[in-house]
């Protein structure tokens, strides 16, 4: 019977020690990433434009930010052609 509890006990630190394994080698994957792609944390307060202004809204920095450039301006496109 104690073989058993043991058993259950070590598949169950096993189990635990390959989920921490996979996060810690994903954090580590998500950094060297933004390493490579010169990753800049936006600063969020001065980004925030009010969206009931006429304003012009700072340019989005980074591939996310040209990809939704590219949908605003066809978006634009089909409304107005």
């Amino acid at each position: 019977m104690q073989g058993v509890v043991i058993l259950i006990i070590l598949l169950g630190l096993a189990y635990a020690a390959g989920y921490f394994t996979r996060d810690f080698k994903s954090r580590k994957r998500r950094e060297e990433a933004r390493r490579w792609r010169d990753y800049t944390q936006p600063d969020w307060l001065q980004a925030a434009a009010p969206a009931n202004t006429n304003e012009a809204a700072p340019q989005p920095v980074g591939e996310l930010g040209q990809m939704l450039n590219r949908w605003e301006s066809r978006a634009r496109a089909r409304r107005t052609g």
